[in-house]
């Protein structure tokens, strides 16, 4: 059984763009989906 975890993450506006530009590069719908990905 998948355990479902949240933890707070915190970025400064330069690193969301990051994160989000990011995303976009690999077809995601937004920023997210993208942290969701990264911290498996």
């Amino acid at each position: 059984m998948s355990e479902k975890r949240t933890m707070q993450v915190c970025f400064t506006p330069e690193q969301l763009k990051m994160v989000e530009k990011y995303a976009k590069k690999k077809g995601m719908l937004n920023a997210s989906q993208a942290i969701e990905e990264l911290t498996r």
